[in-house]
Parts: structure tokens; C-alpha cells; sequence
């Protein structure tokens, strides 16, 4: 496909080298079948005479089926035919072949190929008159045309074009009848090819010729082995001329935006769909046409395109593999960074793709991430993606560097366990930007209550400012929870946080009770009250120090930090037991100054939601020691 592909193009200078070396092939091949034939009839006309098997005459023409091995021994003579097994597709290869040969040479020995060809017996039944197996076969041109007269003559013509090519050799690019002043121009192109072409590591691919039409420079790459996959580069003057053919669309759209930097114009290749002449697969093409400002800007550019063709190379596999890890947007984010800082996808997928990822989680994260999840809906997408360029990173740069296999897939193994716990210090970080956010609205209700009077100027705008911290808060609960869906082994700080988030809500709904006492007399005094919104402040404080200090708590990590973490929660147990007592405190007091029901009603829910906001926090810290404890000490 990729040499008709070529040809449909109309690069027959390209053509010409590989037709010929094919056309030698397939002497070779002719040669065998021509042969295999024979032996089929002497056998059967002499069945008392061991067959032939051919086997090494087989092996030498680098044919592959070994079947032919025994067609000898199983041919019979039927009258004056010969039944010959498989003798149908051996007609078939003959003419394939035949067909191979005529390509690079003149219309006049086409001609004669031609001709013999539509003379071909047909070997129904796989039948086959001894005649035609004559005429096929016979050398004597006295006797007329013939198979192996062709076969000969074409080889001739073959050896004889091959030594008319003037070939040589541009750092790896095969060149032919090359104009001097084109030769630093393929030299700059295959500049960039061998910069990055050891990122292909064992895959074949990226071949390079070139030739010249007329006062054009042609240049074809064959990147790697699919069909259809196919650039040709043009070069006249400073203008670059690039045909890109590819099976896949999303791969052409791919390659297309690599070239970002340079104002390159592209034709719409959906547009440009057409079918290949070899099988009718359909196949994308598109055509980019740069020209060049400079002859530097000329020779960088092709440096640049020749840098690139690497990372086509297995791209769309690469991508399926990255199905069960990363979203599509990001699949091919990934693939364009890799790409872009030549790391490339071929190190990933030397090591097994995405069963070199699921390996990892599997040694270590075999209980957090669970069959049919994707690592993105557990780490969440930023942190998923940073892991999945280190793992490129750590693949490719390991198998240059010669490092151990299991030496790199140790190195993923870490990376991933710092992902994940690195999840759990950003829900540490979100609970401590929440108990700050608790402490604001604590520490505003009691600086409200500092004096022994509730006025105007001491309560303005308290409740307003609360229900913002109090909406800050739950955005950053919601964020809890939606970490939390992926990692459901963190559930422990959905708790804390709903618990913590309880507080809020109480003290939120305390800061609007207080403004309903705006209208109370000057001479009313609440010292209990600014008691218990003292109390509640300090738990609001520990609160801060408890989170803080957890996330320093390690195994092995230092006492100090343990100690400092389960102090600020027993203080906190104690702060609780306080504003139990501070709470009566309040409802007492209320019922010997309270003037009316109203009042009372009021003092009574301040004294109970700030009790209710104490005890909160006591649940929060009960569950965040709990986790230090059993998940973090005891791991």
C-alpha cells in the first residue's frame, strides 16, 4: 500500500530504487515457483522416484509458507493433466510476482509481461494441463515466449537500472542523483530524524530517501510500518511542500498541531479522503506548504519536520492504552507534551502501555483503586496527568540510560505513592483553610460580646460576614467530597469535614440571632454569653492547631509533632466540657434578666448554637485523631 500510495502521489523518482530492489525479490521468488513446478511433473510422471521438497531453495527466496514443501510429492498425473495441491494460489503468485517485476522497467517488456499474463491457465480444481506447465516453464526461445524467458530478461533489465542509479548515503538517508547544493538541505532534515529517532527503541520505522525532480528536492520518510502512513517532502527554492497520508484522522490532526510555531498552511485533509488502491482502505491526506523567510528559517524548519515524524510512530496505540487512565482530552495533551519536550510515548509502551500504570497500582494502591476505575477519577485530573509524565519520563530516559527494568517500574511505584498521599495532604490543606475560615467567624462573634453591651456599632454586619465565611466553607466541603468519591479509602475526612461544617452552619446561625439584639438597652449585660464566645473561640483555635499539626504527623516522623497534634485535641475535649458548662451558664443568667419571652427565646439559641458549635469541633477532632492514629501511626 505505501509504495502504491507513493506512486499515486507521483514520486516515481522515489519509486524507482524500491521497485527495482522488489523486482529483484520477486526473481528470486519466480524463480522457486518456476522450479516447484517442474518438480511437480517430473514427480508425477515418475511417482516411483522420491519427491523433491525444495525446501532450501524455499528458504532462500525468503518465502515464508511452508506448505509448498510437500506440493511436490502430493501432484498426480489425471491424463494430460496434473492435479497439483494449491495450484490456483501458486498461479496467482507467479503473476503477483511477474507484475513485480515489470513495474520499474520499460512499456515494451511490461508488453510482453502482459501479454503472458492473459494467457495465464486458469488451474481450476487446481488442474493443470502438462503443456502449460511447459510453456511456462521452457527456456529455449526458438520455441516461443515463455514465463522463465521473461523472468530473465526482466532480471537483466533490473540489475541494469539498478546500476544506472547514482546512490550514496546522507546521514542515513538513502540519496539519488542528488544536485549538490540539495545535499545540506537533506542533511538538515535527517538532523532532526536522528536526534530523535532513538525514542522509537526497538520499533522499525523512518527510513529515509531522496532524490531529485527536476529542480525539486524529494524527500520521503516512511515513519513506521502502517499502511498508508506515508510523507513525501518537496523542496524548491524556500518553499516546503509536505504530503501527509494517514489511516487515522485524530493521529494527521495530531501531527498537524505540532507545527504551531511555524506558519504552515494546511489543506483539509476530511476533504482529501480517499481509497487506497491496495485492498480500498480509506485512508486521509493533507497537504502543508511552508516557505521559508531565510535560508536558516529553511533549514530549521526541516530540521523541525524531520524531528517530529518519531512521534507518529505506534501514537494512535499509545492512546488506547491511555483509555483506562487519563479522559480524551487529556490522552492526547499527554501525547503533544511528550512530544514536545521529546520524551515521546515509545519508552511507555515498550513496557506495556497501561499494564505498566495498572502494575503499580495494583503493587500499591491495589485497595484505593478498584477495577474499572480510571486513575483520573482517583487522583483527580492534574495529579493523574503529573504522574503520567513522570512515568513517561522515568520509561524513557531509564531505557536510554540503560537502567534495570525493575529499577524504573520501582521509581512509578514511588511517584504513585506520593500521588496518593499527596491527595490526602491537600484534604489536610483544605481542612485547615475550613478551621480558618471557623476561626474568622468564631473570633467575630466574641469580639461582638468583648463588652458587657450589645450595640449597633459592636454587631453591624457580623451576620453578613459570617454567611460569606460560612458559604466559603461549604466550597470547600464540596470540594472534600468530590476528592473523597475518588478515593474512598478517605472517607475520614468527609466526616470530619461534615462535622467541622456543622460548626459553621451553628455559628453562621448564632451571628444572625445576635443582630436580633440590636435593640436591647445599653445597661443589659451578657458576660455569660461572651464567656461561652470566648470558649468557642479558643476550641476554634485548637481546631487550627490540630489540623496544622496532623499534617506533620508521620510513622517515624518526629514525637514532637504527635504530641503537638494530640494536646490540641484533648485541649479540645476540654473546651467542649467547658461550654457545656457555659451554655447553663447562659440559659440560667437568661432566666433571671431575660424582660420578655422574646429575649429569653433569643439568649437561650445563641447560648445552645454555640454550645452545638463546641461540640462540632470536639467530633471533627475525635475523627481526624482517629485517622492519624489507625491510618497514618499505625501504617
Amino acid at each position: 500500500m505505501k509504495t502504491q500510495i507513493i506512486e499515486s502521489l507521483g514520486e516515481r523518482e522515489l519509486l524507482l530504487p524500491a521497485q527495482i530492489a522488489a523486482g529483484l525479490a520477486a526473481n528470486d521468488r519466480l524463480k522457486y515457483y518456476l522450479t516447484l513446478l517442474q518438480a511437480c511433473r517430473t514427480h508425477a510422471d515418475a511417482q516411483q522416484q522420491p519427491a523433491p521438497s525444495l525446501k532450501p531453495e524455499r528458504l532462500a527466496a525468503s518465502i515464508a509458507d511452508t506448505t509448498l514443501d510437500g506440493v511436490a510429492a502430493g501432484t498426480r498425473q489425471e491424463g494430460t493433466r496434473y492435479r497439483v495441491p494449491g495450484c490456483g494460489r501458486l498461479i496467482r503468485a507467479i503473476a503477483d510476482d511477474l507484475h513485480i517485476m515489470a513495474a520499474p522497467v520499460d512499456a515494451a517488456a511490461r508488453g510482453r509481461a502482459e501479454n503472458l499474463l492473459a494467457a495465464f491457465p486458469p488451474a481450476d480444481d487446481d488442474l493443470i494441463e502438462g503443456a502449460d506447465i511447459d510453456a511456462m516453464t521452457r527456456a529455449d526461445r526458438d520455441k516461443g515466449d515463455s514465463v522463465h524467458r521473461v523472468v530473465m530478461d526482466l532480471h537483466k533489465a533490473l540489475n541494469a537500472l539498478q546500476a544506472q542509479l547514482v546512490e550514496g548515503e546522507i546521514d542515513g538517508a538513502s540519496a539519488y542523483n542528488l544536485r549538490p547544493g540539495n545535499e545540506p538541505l537533506v542533511r538538515a532534515f535527517m538532523a532532526g530524524v536522528n536526534r530523535t529517532s532513538r525514542l522509537k527503541f526497538n520499533h522499525p520505522g523512518l527510513d529515509t530517501a531522496a532524490s531529485q525532480s527536476g529542480s525539486r528536492l524529494v524527500i520521503q520518510n516512511d515513519i513506521g510500518m502502517t499502511d498508508a502512513h506515508v510523507v513525501v517532502i518537496h523542496v524548491e527554492g524556500r518553499k516546503v511542500s509536505l504530503t501527509y497520508s494517514d489511516v487515522h484522522f485524530d493521529r494527521l490532526q495530531f501531527f498537524r498541531a505540532l507545527f504551531d510555531r511555524f506558519a504552515v498552511a494546511w489543506t483539509d485533509p476530511q476533504g482529501n479522503q480517499v481509497l487506497a488502491l491496495a485492498g480500498g482502505s480509506p485512508f486521509f491526506l493533507t497537504t502543508a506548504t511552508f516557505t521559508a523567510k531565510s535560508r536558516k528559517e529553511l533549514l530549521d524548519y526541516l530540521e523541525f519536520l524531520g524531528s517530529r515524524l518519531v512521534f507518529l510512530i505506534d501514537w494512535n496505540r499509545a492512546r488506547k492504552q491511555l483509555r483506562g487512565i487519563l479522559r480524551g482530552e487529556q490522552r492526547v495533551r499527554l501525547l503533544r507534551w511528550a512530544a514536545d519536550i521529546e520524551v515521546g510515548h515509545r519508552g511507555f509502551l515498550e513496557f506495556g502501555g497501561a499494564q505498566l500504570i495498572f502494575g503499580a497500582i495494583a503493587a500499591t494502591a491495589g485497595e484505593v483503586v478498584h477495577f474499572g476505575d480510571k486513575l483520573c477519577d482517583v487522583l483527580g485530573d492534574d495529579a493523574a496527568f503529573a504522574f503520567l509524565q513522570f512515568s513517561f519520563t522515568a520509561a524513557t530516559e531509564g531505557l536510554l540510560a540503560h537502567q534495570s527494568e525493575s529499577l524504573i517500574r520501582d521509581r512509578i511505584k514511588a511517584e504513585l505513592l506520593n500521588h496518593l498521599h499527596t491527595v490526602e495532604e491537600r484534604l489536610l490543606t483544605i481542612a485547615l483553610d475550613h478551621a480558618g475560615l471557623l476561626f474568622e467567624i468564631a473570633t467575630s462573634i466574641r469580639d461582638a460580646l468583648l463588652s458587657p453591651k450589645v450595640n449597633k456599632g459592636d454587631s453591624k454586619g457580623l451576620a453578613k460576614r459570617a454567611r460569606r465565611w460560612e458559604h466559603q466553607a461549604d466550597q470547600l466541603v464540596v470540594e472534600t467530597v468530590g476528592a473523597v468519591r475518588r478515593r474512598p479509602d478517605l472517607e475520614p475526612f468527609r466526616r470530619m469535614m461534615d462535622a467541622a461544617d456543622d460548626a459553621a452552619d451553628d455559628m453562621e446561625e448564632v451571628a444572625f440571632l445576635l443582630e436580633l439584639l440590636e435593640g436591647i438597652s445599653e445597661q443589659r449585660d451578657f458576660a455569660s454569653l461572651a464567656r461561652l464566645t470566648a470558649i468557642l473561640a479558643d476550641a476554634a483555635q485548637e481546631w487550627v492547631k490540630a489540623v496544622n499539626h496532623a499534617q506533620h504527623v508521620q510513622r517515624h516522623g518526629s514525637r514532637e509533632d504527635a504530641d503537638d497534634f494530640l494536646t490540641a485535641i484533648d485541649r479540645l475535649s476540654e473546651l467542649e466540657h467547658e461550654a457545656d458548662d457555659a451554655e447553663r451558664a447562659v440559659t440560667v443568667a437568661a432566666l433571671g434578666t431575660a424582660r420578655d419571652f422574646r429575649e429569653l427565646h433569643l439568649l437561650t439559641e445563641i447560648g445552645s448554637g454555640l454550645e452545638q458549635a463546641a461540640d462540632s469541633l470536639k467530633r471533627a477532632s475525635l475523627l481526624l485523631r482517629d485517622h492519624v492514629l489507625a491510618d497514618v501511626l499505625a501504617n
